[in-house]
């Protein structure tokens, strides 16, 4: 949209970038204007023979009729102000100026305030008379700032994009060329150029000429891990090669069904098109804690193939004004420059509970968060998949749960007896022994056990038998600890567990058909004919 706006001669453009000089080249190329910039080595420069070169204007400290004039005639222009008069006087063209705004935006801001203002009331009066020669100056400002709120009405405001996957290969091919094929295989141009993804110009090239000094040649996987460790100590989100699989993950048949059908359709693009399917992009896991929803969000990532990025509203928010809703931005930003990728967001009902936001309480940013989750919501790239996982939605407000917000909403309860004894197997199975173990025993013993409960009983019965009598445990050493391990879930929040088994029965698809199975069991077993209201 911005290179529209630049043509159209928008009078006042804010550009947030993080890569200045690579958006200058790029607006430098576009025709029928005159292009200006300030150099901090050179001053005013204009654009010519595909280079800037500087310029010298009259000094407005000259006097000519003055004897022993110390001012020279004509200098080299860093003043804004200058460079916009000298400009408007000589220019022939519709011109654009370009400042970069180096420390404090607001300075630039200010500095140029009153010329901007100007400026959108002269473009106002071009278009009513239809006079393109009343076009006023064209002002460009980029920064790696938001523009100052004080100012914020004069300019058009646009954040630039981050290099895709084609301008990285073009970078790529460049260095490839110009070391005469020595650091660089022709094989693996477009693998460096995927692993740079998300990362900007200079610090893909950084990266690149960093992996030459460090491997004499440029590496892929140097450039993929210095980017995810970088990545990572912004602290706003995470993206890992997800190691859990669906094997590692008992039950759950039904979500299993719905990923793998989804695998199927992201790989053959044709039979989505020919035949108007409209693959699940959107699941939202919600139930009983420590039931697999946060494993299954990653075993999604590998059964898709995908890396898996992880975030959530907590790690987005920060006390300074306006900085938590700037990250919600970033994270978003980070994951259209990334896909495709598996999504998670955990706790997701916790983190996006709106209670608590007022402009009492908070200034209200958990109300502006909420609002960039949601555009950055509406508008991730097709090729990404989302899965949210939550414990409850109770305090979420209606537009989270909005029909076109997921595609399912699906309901993840406690492990059935045939869902136990494989949680039971994946867990005993690495163990060294001759002992064959009574799964079906196991799973009848462990009933409302959560697969977390599960784990932990057997880490606990691990560490004290093996310790004590210096031997592998066995069937019975586990069914012994049983009733000494408490399943905190289903003995301290039972009406809870209840009520959201109901919930689910009215209003939810199940993650898992032996589950919903199991549910008359599960609502026979209250002990209490009242429930709490849950949704």
């Amino acid at each position: 949209m911005i290179i529209e706006k630049i043509k159209l001669g928008v009078p006042n453009i804010w550009l947030k970038t993080f890569d200045p000089y690579r958006f200058i080249d790029f607006i430098s190329s576009i025709e029928n204007r005159d292009h200006y910039i300030i150099d901090p080595a050179q001053g005013l420069s204009k654009y010519s023979d595909s280079e800037y070169k500087p310029l010298l204007i009259q000094n407005p400290a000259y006097t000519p009729d003055t004897p022993f004039q110390l001012e020279p005639e004509f200098i080299t222009c860093f003043d804004p102000i200058l460079a916009i008069d000298y400009i408007s006087k000589n220019s022939k063209k519709p011109s654009t100026l370009i400042l970069n705004a180096i420390g404090d935006p607001a300075n630039v801001a200010m500095m140029v305030s009153g010329f901007a203002s100007s400026s959108l009331f002269q473009y106002r009066k071009a278009f009513w008379s239809d006079d393109l020669s009343k076009m006023p100056l064209q002002i460009i400002i980029t920064s790696s700032a938001d523009c100052p709120e004080q100012y914020a009405s004069l300019f058009d405001f646009h954040e630039d994009t981050i290099p895709t996957l084609a301008e990285l290969s073009t970078i790529t091919l460049h260095i490839h060329e110009s070391t005469n094929n020595l650091v660089i295989r022709s094989d693996q141009i477009k693998d460096i150029a995927k692993a740079g993804l998300g990362l900007t110009e200079s610090q893909f090239i950084g990266l690149s000429l960093s992996s030459i000094v460090t491997n004499s040649t440029i590496d892929p996987k140097y450039i993929y891990d210095q980017k995810m460790s970088s990545i990572k100590k912004n602290g706003i989100l995470e993206i890992v090669k997800p190691n859990i699989t669906f094997s590692d993950i008992g039950g759950l048949d039904n979500i299993k069904d719905i990923i793998r059908r989804t695998a199927i359709l992201r790989k053959d693009k044709n039979l989505v098109n020919r035949y108007g399917v409209t693959p699940i992009r959107r699941i939202l896991m919600v139930g009983i804690p420590g039931t697999g929803k946060s494993a299954i969000c990653q075993a999604t990532a590998s059964e898709l193939n995908l890396d898996l990025a992880r975030t959530g509203i907590s790690q987005v928010m920060n006390s300074f004004i306006g900085q938590s809703e700037a990250n919600m931005r970033a994270v978003f930003a980070q994951i259209k420059a990334m896909s495709p990728l598996c999504v998670w967001i955990d706790e997701f009902g916790r983190d996006l509970s709106g209670g608590g936001s007022s402009s009492h309480v908070d200034g209200g940013t958990t109300d502006r968060v909420h609002g960039e989750f949601l555009t950055g919501l509406q508008e991730l790239p097709q090729e990404t998949f989302l899965m949210c996982a939550a414990n409850s939605l109770d305090a979420l407000r209606p537009e989270m749960l909005r029909a076109d917000r997921f595609d399912k909403i699906m309901f993840v309860g406690l492990p059935s007896i045939d869902e136990r004894k494989h949680i039971f197997n994946i867990y005993l199975s690495t163990i060294t022994t001759d002992h064959h173990f009574d799964y079906d025993a196991l799973a009848l013993a462990s009933q409302f056990f959560t697969g977390a409960e599960i784990a932990s009983l057997i880490r606990e019965v691990k560490f004290y038998v093996t310790s004590s009598e210096m031997r592998p445990i066995n069937t019975n050493d586990i069914i012994s600890y049983i009733p000494k391990i408490k399943n905190t879930i289903w003995n301290k929040h039972n009406d809870m567990v209840i009520s959201m088994y109901q919930y689910a029965l009215e209003q939810w698809d199940w993650a898992s058909n032996s589950q919903m199975e199991d549910a008359k069991i599960i609502l026979g077993k209250s002990s209490s004919n009242k429930t709490m209201a849950w949704k």
